[in-house]
């Protein structure tokens, strides 16, 4: 089998895609496909640029398409969030507002990256403007809180909050949706 029957094969068997359809998926028309299939593309170098981001797009081997060396599919290395966070010793309850954040409208995502940022930036500044303290118990009168202020808070009020925020900030992520689609 020749390259150009390897990439109708790719697309048709295993991609399941129409020239048109697996055209727009690497920025080209749908002529340009069918050129590529035929085996009448003009320029070699036009052929080997397309090739390499089939490779990149679809995770095909390059060896097999230019060769027919197995193996056609390059396995990617994965990576699983769940075990991840599982052997962090997260709760199930932190995996799901992980996921759920990755689940948020990139917008309200960047809002929330910054919200972190300047929190980050705050503790930063106080790490470095208290670095020049003798104590730790000079340190610790510095941030103490006054305990007037000190209201005791069960784990799961503050866990109710958290989750109470995502919904909200997913409501939000629908009324955006629902605005572009306007």
């Amino acid at each position: 089998m020749e390259m150009h029957e390897r990439i109708r094969e790719l697309r048709k068997k295993y991609l399941k895609l129409s020239q048109t359809a697996f055209g727009e998926k690497l920025g080209v028309s749908r002529s340009v496909i069918n050129n590529i299939e035929s085996n009448v593309l003009a320029r070699p170098e036009q052929k080997l640029s397309l090739i390499k981001l089939m490779c990149k797009e679809f995770n095909v081997s390059e060896e097999w398409l230019l060769n027919g060396i197995e193996p056609m599919f390059i396995e990617p290395e994965t990576f699983s969030l769940d075990e991840f966070v599982k052997s962090k010793g997260a709760s199930e309850l932190e995996l799901d507002i992980l996921k759920t954040y990755f689940e948020l409208d990139p917008d309200i995502r960047e809002q929330v990256v910054e919200h972190f940022k300047k929190r980050l930036a705050d503790r930063s500044l106080f790490s470095a403007n208290s670095s020049n303290k003798n104590t730790d118990a000079e340190i610790a009168k510095e941030v103490a809180p006054d305990p007037s202020t000190i209201r005791v808070v069960d784990r799961d009020e503050e866990e109710e909050k958290f989750i109470a925020r995502g919904v909200e900030l997913m409501r939000e992520q629908f009324k955006l949706e629902k605005k572009r689609e306007a």
